[in-house]
């Protein structure tokens, strides 16, 4: 594969985000279709029983592959365009070629399309084989990326960026998760292996990478000023030592050298420190006094503390009867979902060059993910009182679904409207991005220059 390092060429994969912001967009209808079917269509995979009385060995997989068709799948695609579009500008380096943008782009929609076919079909079996084909596309897209967030870690101390670790931190543990992806297919009957899995999956990653990406927005693209580089470090080293101590906990627990359950609210323990050392405090002062930001980034960080109540609760009072549940599908779908739109939101209209003070933010969007969250709590909270005790459950979860699709066609429909056709103010180079790294000397190769200021 050729490589692309020279001084001049770096910026050529700015722009490169549309692909995998699109592949992301159609995938999430997919995936809204999948949870709506699983639910409300066809409920015998994630059942016990088959009507017939026999019992399903594969009643990991439903879950499992909903698991992955949004953690590896949409959501990794939203990111991974991000990443392609922002990080060469950081690095000044861009040791790949477009035909690795194409294939990753193109693993991730098979690989969710395949785990989509199998779940509609209502073939155990044949979600078991397609899904298994799936999970393997999946996870060698993130394998193949293995080496390039290998040389950018490298060459980290260039980086231009102001959140240190928090950028390039999740891009080492892509190639670890692919490798677990398919190996948690292969070992789904394990419930041991399937608890590990979510542990390293959405609690240690997405935990990682909604942070990252909420503290990316409000320090360094707001210029909030947060924390300073040494207190950046620290918060990352203690994140990665608290995650490894939750991982250590669960998986003790799981193969029975602890008898704790209560060990699952180490869940909550990542989520308050990084919650506290952002200083929400500092946040929300320049939020009370007008600062440009986004709504969206905001409700996600907000969420957060939901979330750690609600993982708080549900791991040390209710015994596992949930499996964290409720505080997974709070920190996937609620934080890290609305920080990777409101991220891809920001970023489109900096190529689009539009000043920040005259941005919109997407309100439909914003109010649909806080009804379909305010669901899930809901749903928490009835389940937690001991099922039952709190009227029209069945209409809540119709909504909360609802809510959840009408969030996902809302972004389909915008990505449509503005990165499809909306071309007509679309600069290659995104301001902000422009302005810190390209040299007003240096040769443009897309005759844009330098970005304009905000």
């Amino acid at each position: 594969m050729e490589q692309r390092e020279s001084h001049r060429s770096y910026t050529w994969a700015a722009g490169s985000y549309v692909d995998l912001f699109l592949a992301a967009a159609v995938t999430q209808i997919l995936f809204a279709f999948s949870l709506y079917w699983l639910i409300f269509v066809d409920t015998t995979l994630v059942t016990d029983k088959v009507p017939g009385g026999a019992s399903l060995t594969v009643s990991n997989l439903p879950m499992l592959a909903m698991g992955i068709m949004a953690g590896v799948g949409w959501m990794m695609a939203i990111v991974l365009g991000i990443g392609f579009d922002t990080t060469p500008l950081n690095f000044k380096t861009a040791p790949f070629d477009q035909t690795l943008i194409s294939m990753v782009a193109a693993l991730n929609i098979a690989g969710q399309s395949l785990m989509f076919i199998g779940i509609v079909s209502g073939d155990a079996e044949l979600l078991r084989q397609l899904g298994l084909m799936g999970a393997t596309l999946l996870g060698t897209s993130l394998i193949m990326l293995g080496p390039l967030t290998l040389r950018f870690f490298r060459t980290r101390a260039d980086s231009q960026d102001k959140i240190g670790p928090w950028s390039y931190g999740p891009g080492i543990g892509l190639p670890v998760i692919g490798i677990m992806t398919i190996l948690v297919w292969l070992f789904s009957d394990s419930d041991v292996f399937f608890e590990l899995y979510w542990t390293m999956l959405i609690d240690s990653f997405w935990g990682m990478m909604a942070f990252g990406i909420i503290f990316g927005h409000f320090h360094g693209r707001c210029g909030w000023e947060l924390m300073d580089s040494n207190r950046t470090h620290l918060a990352f080293k203690v994140f990665v030592a608290l995650c490894i101590l939750h991982i250590a906990l669960v998986f003790a627990n799981e193969t029975g050298q602890i008898s704790e359950d209560r060990v699952n609210a180490s869940f909550s323990l990542p989520l308050i420190w990084i919650f506290l050392i952002a200083r929400p405090d500092r946040i929300w002062k320049n939020v009370r006094d007008g600062e440009p930001h986004s709504t969206q980034m905001l409700s996600a960080h907000s969420l957060l503390l939901v979330t750690i109540i609600v993982g708080f609760y549900e791991g040390a009072l209710m015994e596992n009867h949930t499996g964290m549940f409720y505080s997974r599908i709070l920190l996937l779908l609620g934080v890290s979902t609305q920080a990777i739109w409101a991220a891809g939101d920001w970023l489109h209209d900096d190529h689009r060059h539009k000043p920040v003070k005259e941005r919109n933010d997407p309100w439909p969007n914003i109010v649909s993910m806080f009804i379909a969250m305010a669901g899930i709590v809901y749903l928490f909270v009835d389940f937690a009182s001991g099922r039952g005790e709190l009227p029209q459950i069945e209409l809540v979860r119709l909504v909360t679904i609802v809510f959840l699709a009408f969030g996902f066609l809302d972004y389909l429909l915008w990505m449509v409207k503005d990165a499809v056709f909306g071309y007509n103010d679309w600069h290659r180079i995104p301001m902000f991005y422009g302005e810190r790294d390209l040299d007003i000397s240096e040769d443009d190769p897309y005759g844009i220059g330098v970005a304009e200021s905000e």
